[in-house]
C-alpha cells in the first residue's frame, strides 16, 4: 500500500484540485493521509466531506503548528509499506502511483523520483526535467544523486534554479523502510529547506533509485500555504540549515565533493536571502546595507570566493562577481530584476 501524505493549511480555494488527484489514482492500493494543520478557512469541512465518500481518506486534525509537524503527524499514523508526499495545493498525474508502483516491481529500488511541471498563476506552465532521461541509480552511482541533492558542483552551476528542484520530498515515492527515524525539522529552526535535510539523510540508507523524466507532478508556482513574503529570521535559520547539513556529511563521512556541494549550495543561497530581503518593508538603503552585511559574513564570504564563475551563465556570474567583490548595490538591483 502506499500511504499519501498531505499537510493542510487554508487551501479551500485548491484542497479539491489535490484530493481529485490522489482518489482518482489508477493505482487503488492507497491511503491519503490528511493532516489539517490548524485551518482557519473550509479546509477542514471539504476534508471531511471527502472522508466520507471514500475511506481511503483518513483525516488527522491538531492545533497549527508547522507543515514539519504536519508531516511528521502522517509519518506515524501511515499505515502503507511505501510513503508519497503531496503539498495540498498541488496536484499528480491520475497514473502516478501506478507508474512509480510497476517500475519498483521486484528490483529492491528504494526511491522513484520523477520530474515535474510548474503551474503559474497566469494559466501557462513549463516543465522542470532533472536530466535528459530515465536513469538508473545503484551502488556504483547513488552517491552522485544523494551529493546533488546537497548541491551543485562544476558544470551543473551552470542553472542554480535547479537547486531546489532536487531536494524535495514531493515527487518522489520512498520505500518506508529508508525513512526509518529520520523526522522533519521545524521550519522555525532552519527555514523553509526542511525537505532538503529530511533527504540528505534518508539518502544516506537508500542503495537504488529510479529517476523517471516524465513530469508527473504539478508544483503550483503562487500561493504556497505554508511560505509567504519576508522571513525577517531567515538569515539565522539557514546558518542552522548549514551547520546540521555539514553535521551529516561528517556523520556519514561522506566523500569531499559533498562539502564542495554544501560550499556551492550556501553560495547560490545569497539568490534566495537577497530575494527575501527585497520583501522585507525597510527602506532602499537600509535593504541594500542588509545585503551588505549578508554577503560580509565569514560563511557566504568564503563560499562565494571558492565559487568558479566560469560555469555560470552572463548574469549570474555578474551576480556572483558583485557578492564576491562586496558590491551590495548591484546585487539589489539585480535581486530586484529577478524578484519582479
Amino acid at each position: 500500500m502506499i500511504s499519501i501524505i498531505v499537510p493542510i493549511y487554508n487551501v479551500e480555494h485548491c484542497l479539491a484540485k489535490c484530493l481529485n488527484s490522489l482518489l482518482k489514482q489508477t493505482y487503488y492500493n492507497i491511503e491519503v493521509v490528511c493532516v489539517d494543520d490548524g485551518s482557519q478557512d473550509k479546509s477542514g469541512s471539504i476534508l471531511a466531506e471527502y472522508s466520507k465518500k471514500d475511506h481511503r481518506l483518513k483525516m488527522i486534525t491538531q492545533e497549527n503548528s508547522g507543515i514539519a509537524s504536519a508531516r511528521n503527524r502522517a509519518i506515524e499514523e501511515a499505515q502503507g509499506e511505501w510513503i508519497m508526499f503531496v503539498d495540498s495545493d498541488d496536484w499528480v498525474d491520475v497514473t502516478t502511483c501506478e507508474r512509480a508502483i510497476t517500475l519498483i516491481g521486484d528490483s529492491d529500488i528504494d526511491i522513484v523520483l520523477w520530474a515535474y511541471t510548474r503551474e503559474f498563476v497566469n494559466g501557462k506552465n513549463a516543465p522542470r526535467f532533472l536530466m535528459d532521461g530515465d536513469r538508473l541509480f545503484d551502488e556504483n552511482n547513488i552517491q552522485s544523486l544523494h551529493r546533488l541533492i546537497i548541491g551543485p558542483i562544476g558544470a551543473e552551476l551552470c542553472d542554480p534554479t535547479l537547486l531546489h528542484s532536487w531536494g524535495t520530498v514531493w515527487g518522489k515515492l520512498y520505500s518506508r523502510n529508508v525513512i526509518s527515524e529520520t523526522r522533519f525539522v521545524d521550519t522555525n529552526i532552519i527555514g523553509s529547506a526542511e525537505d532538503v535535510l529530511f533527504n540528505i539523510e534518508v539518502f544516506t540508507r537508500i542503495k537504488r533509485a529510479f529517476y523517471v523524466n516524465e513530469a508527473m507532478y504539478h508544483y503550483r508556482k503562487s500561493g504556497k500555504s505554508f511560505t509567504g513574503g519576508h522571513n525577517r529570521n531567515l538569515n539565522e535559520r539557514w546558518i542552522n540549515l548549514y551547520s546540521m547539513m555539514s553535521d551529516i556529511i561528517v556523520a556519514y563521512d561522506l566523500p569531499s565533493d559533498f562539502n564542495e556541494a554544501l560550499n556551492s549550495r550556501i553560495a547560490l543561497g545569497l539568490i534566495g536571502q537577497g530575494i527575501n530581503e527585497c520583501k522585507s518593508p525597510r527602506s532602499t538603503q537600509d535593504k541594500i546595507n542588509v545585503i551588505k552585511q549578508i554577503i560580509t559574513q565569514e560563511q557566504y564570504r568564503l563560499a562565494v570566493k571558492n565559487l568558479p564563475l566560469k560555469y555560470f551563465p552572463l548574469h549570474w556570474r555578474l551576480f556572483f562577481w558583485a557578492a564576491k567583490n562586496g558590491k551590495a548595490n548591484i546585487l539589489y538591483i539585480l535581486l530586484r530584476i529577478m524578484n519582479r
